[in-house]
């Protein structure tokens, strides 16, 4: 997927997660595709997608745009998430870190480090940037 699939729908399919996730791609970057779902906006790791159910008239051409590294940004600390890892473990708290291989989630009195590589998907509680 590149940049002319922003503003198209779209299916993802997942990898352990029982249904796939739909919505509009809002945003896509090397790693991750942001997604507005009608329960508010999620990152998906592309590492975790199995495969994307797209329009036929979607699939054409070649694509050798540079597209940017990361939809996750350090300008979204502050907002609430839910963080679900591949094997489908949900950490909900408040993004306190963004770095290259990892986020920092706050949860009550605890601050947790979870790397990109073990993220199924992030949604976002209301978030606008």
């Amino acid at each position: 997927m590149d940049k002319r699939f922003e503003g198209k729908a779209v299916k993802l399919y997942i990898l352990g997660a029982e249904e796939p996730l739909e919505g509009v791609a809002d945003e896509v970057s090397r790693y991750e595709i942001g997604v507005r779902t009608p329960k508010g906006p999620v990152v998906v790791f592309r590492h975790s997608i199995a495969y994307a159910e797209v329009s036929q008239t979607d699939i054409h051409g070649f694509s050798s745009e540079e597209l940017e590294e990361v939809v996750i940004t350090p300008d979204m600390t502050g907002a609430e998430v839910t963080v679900v890892l591949q094997d489908g473990t949900r950490i909900s708290g408040k993004l306190s870190k963004v770095s290259k291989y990892e986020i920092g989630v706050r949860v009550g009195d605890r601050a947790l480090i979870v790397p990109k590589s073990s993220i199924s998907y992030v949604s976002f509680q209301e978030f606008e940037r």
